[in-house]
């Protein structure tokens, strides 16, 4: 009887779950393995790889934690493989920055040089329901600034939205990491209504010149946008009273805000 060719080849080198979770990945990343097919089970994997059961479900479990698969329990369950989410990659590029220790000054030329390319991208591709989106979320901030509050979500949710029309999930990806760790800083401190106001006004003016398709006005309001924020977090970093120890933020993914109040849209409240 003919044996069936192995899928996999036995390791030499490496921790002995990394190389099959390594070999695993492979086979995903050159689509052998599609979104909802099922890897062989525990045992057979094991037998390929010439390796201990165990040794596999700490890789099987590797490539959980990375989202690549998910495992299912009971009699139709097993490993099967998940598909792309972006929420992983986002949440891996914020613990990066993170764990590195950015610095406000670092973020900032990170900040400078990503929207500067989605601003480019966005300009040739938003339409007039991005358009509509942006207007809303800039009519909601406004809104929250004369009730007295601080609109701290719409403020970032502006940036994300940019990205959103940029029409590339990877700039999504990086603007949401990013303003994941910009939160953190900005949770810090309390900026007044004046500053709160010119924020307001560099993202009008920044609307204001995507809808007349104004590449160069569009990128200096939000070069003088960013570099103004970082002005600002910064003497405020340093006029603030230390935090206590055992104060870190837990960070806050956010997700662009598509929709506001019925009692605040224009289109709703007419009669």
């Amino acid at each position: 009887m003919k044996t069936q060719p192995s899928l996999f080849i036995p390791f030499k080198t490496k921790r002995a779950f990394e190389e099959i979770s390594d070999q695993i990945r492979q086979l995903i990343y050159s689509g052998f393995f599609k979104p909802g097919d099922k890897l062989p089970p525990e045992r057979e994997l094991a037998s390929q790889f010439k390796s201990g059961r165990m040794v596999v479900r700490e890789a099987l479990r590797t490539l959980e934690h990375s989202g690549l698969i998910y495992i299912k329990q009971g009699s139709l369950g097993g490993t099967f493989i998940k598909s792309a989410d972006a929420k992983v990659i986002t949440r891996s590029i914020s613990d990066m920055i993170r764990i590195g220790n950015v610095t406000l000054q670092e973020l900032t030329e990170a900040r400078l040089g990503i929207e500067m390319v989605i601003l480019e991208s966005a300009i040739t591709r938003i339409n007039n329901d991005d358009l509509g989106l942006l207007a809303k979320n800039i009519d909601f901030s406004e809104e929250q600034i004369l009730r007295g509050k601080r609109p701290l979500d719409e403020h970032l949710n502006f940036h994300l939205l940019l990205a959103k029309f940029s029409k590339n999930t990877l700039f999504e990806m990086i603007i949401e990491s990013i303003m994941t760790v910009t939160r953190s800083f900005l949770l810090t401190i309390n900026p007044d209504p004046k500053y709160l106001n010119r924020v307001l006004n560099y993202h009008k003016e920044i609307y204001k010149a995507l809808k007349e398709k104004k590449l160069n006005i569009a990128k200096e309001k939000m070069e003088e946008h960013l570099l103004d924020a970082n002005r600002k977090l910064s003497d405020l970093e340093k006029s603030k009273e230390p935090r206590p120890q055992g104060g870190a933020l837990k960070p806050k993914f956010l997700k662009p805000r598509t929709e506001i109040p019925k009692s605040l849209d224009p289109e709703v409240s007419r009669p």
